[in-house]
């Protein structure tokens, strides 16, 4: 048997210290023949681009947000349902928005600590507690009998638990990818609009065929059988913060790591406020999301009073969602090339003049389809883009909670949209003049426009820099 000396090494000295057995390994190198970890805990683990399992991961991220964002989106013929049915002439057409918008702000506005939740435990674990949350809430929504019952259900509950599904699924396929990081992101939010282009008549009909219990309660169990099985396919490739904890109690910190850094960890970084670029950013969100939702809501209501049938008027709500999605995919693939700050810009510029061009003339049917498959493919991209341009902004690590702040600015706009559209439609269109509501939704979006032509003069200054 060959020596330490033979070997090249020197003989380690064992002490013994306080019952406790300290080896010192004088000098020498370790042998060839010893296997040494296949990981180094010390240092970063290597990426791979897209890879199978990457894929799994943007398509499950797809249905759970085609279920839960879908269902967001077809607010609208629950509130023409409300409106006509179980609320006829109990609410008027403001008071009824306000359920949809709360779902939409809850969702938005705790967007900043959802997202340092999905940081810190993980984003199967977040997006778990969610689809519980919207369970609950759509099974308390079935026998609620009041207005305000909806506004604590349907409202704020599901929309706290959309928000932990949501951005669990938002911002987990950006740490797959890096080449097709927006056509990645474009389809995992494609996925809202799916969802709305086939819940929407479903719901439609479910509403008229079994009444507004059993539908809520199809809906309960439809998020429980159907998102639970595709959130369990979550896998974030970056560590959380409990699984960072462990590996420096275990191993210590890797290369570029300090316990200064550690203590200057916040669970919610709002340091990013102070970059101009993200401000812009964030101020554009309050503004475009204002007249984002009102075509959504208010298609179908829009559509029934200009003499069109429900379920016609069901299939706008559901065909503006579906061509939501291939804005959404598509403008993905196109900011992989021009960049996603243009393709952010493009798209929303393109809804606003959708909304003053073609929705101001809708006065037929063939027109009102045509306005909700143009609207729907022009408006997608903003959230998809939106993401990619908080990425670039920030960077990966950060990405969850920094969108999460983003969309807090949008819960703003949520909470100012929808709301002020029934307003205008009850004080000055009487509940039949829709010409306010596009005048508003238009004009809105028109500024936040602006806005986003300043982050891009701001980031380059050459008007054909790919950004």
């Amino acid at each position: 048997m060959a020596s330490f000396e033979e070997k090249g090494m020197s003989m380690p000295v064992i002490t013994h210290q306080d019952s406790e057995v300290t080896i010192t390994e004088i000098k020498g190198t370790p042998p060839t023949d010893i296997e040494q970890p296949a990981l180094d805990e010390t240092e970063e683990p290597e990426f791979v681009d897209g890879t199978m399992r990457a894929w799994a991961i943007v398509f499950a991220a797809f249905f759970s947000q085609m279920i839960s964002m879908g269902f967001c989106n077809v607010y609208g013929v629950f509130q023409n349902h409300y409106l006509n049915h179980k609320f006829q002439g109990r609410a008027s057409t403001f008071e009824l928005a306000w359920i949809g918008s709360l779902a939409i702000m809850a969702l938005d506005i705790a967007g900043p600590f959802t997202g340092a939740i999905c940081i810190h435990f993980g984003h199967r674990q977040s997006a778990l507690v969610g689809v519980f949350v919207m369970t609950m809430s759509l099974v308390a929504a079935a026998y609620a009998t009041e207005v305000w019952q909806l506004y604590l259900t349907q409202g704020i509950l599901y929309g706290l638990g959309a928000s932990l599904t949501y951005f669990s699924s938002l911002s987990l396929p950006s740490q797959w990818f890096v080449r097709n990081r927006g056509l990645a992101t474009g389809i995992t939010i494609s996925g809202g609009g799916i969802g709305g282009l086939w819940l929407s008549p479903l719901i439609s009909n479910l509403l008229d065929s079994k009444g507004f219990q059993w539908t809520m309660l199809c809906c309960a169990i439809a998020h429980l059988v159907l998102v639970t099985p595709a959130v369990w396919l979550f896998k974030g490739r970056l560590e959380t913060g409990r699984q960072r904890a462990k590996r420096i109690v275990q191993f210590g910190y890797r290369k570029g790591e300090s316990k200064e850094g550690e203590k200057k960890r916040k669970f919610v970084d709002f340091s990013i406020m102070k970059d101009v670029r993200f401000c812009l950013l964030f101020v554009a969100g309050i503004f475009v999301v204002s007249g984002y939702f009102t075509p959504f809501y208010y298609i179908n209501s829009f559509a029934i009073q200009h003499g069109v049938d429900a379920s016609s008027a069901a299939l706008m709500v559901g065909l503006m969602n579906g061509a939501s999605a291939v804005g959404r995919i598509v403008m993905g693939l196109v900011s992989d090339r021009i960049g996603c700050i243009n393709a952010l810009f493009i798209s929303t510029f393109a809804a606003s003049l959708t909304v003053f061009l073609v929705w101001t003339f809708a006065k037929t049917t063939a027109i009102m389809f045509v306005f909700s498959i143009l609207y729907g493919l022009c408006c997608g991209a903003y959230l998809s883009s939106t993401v990619s341009v908080s990425g670039a902004i920030c960077g990966l690590e950060r990405l969850a909670s920094v969108t999460g702040i983003i969309y807090a600015g949008m819960a703003i706009g949520s909470a100012i949209g929808s709301p002020t559209s029934g307003a205008i439609l009850d004080s000055i269109g009487h509940k039949t003049d829709y010409m306010g509501v596009i005048v508003f939704a238009g004009s809105v979006m028109a500024i936040g426009t602006v806005i986003l032509f300043l982050l891009k003069f701001k980031t380059s200054r050459n008007m054909f820099a790919r950004v």
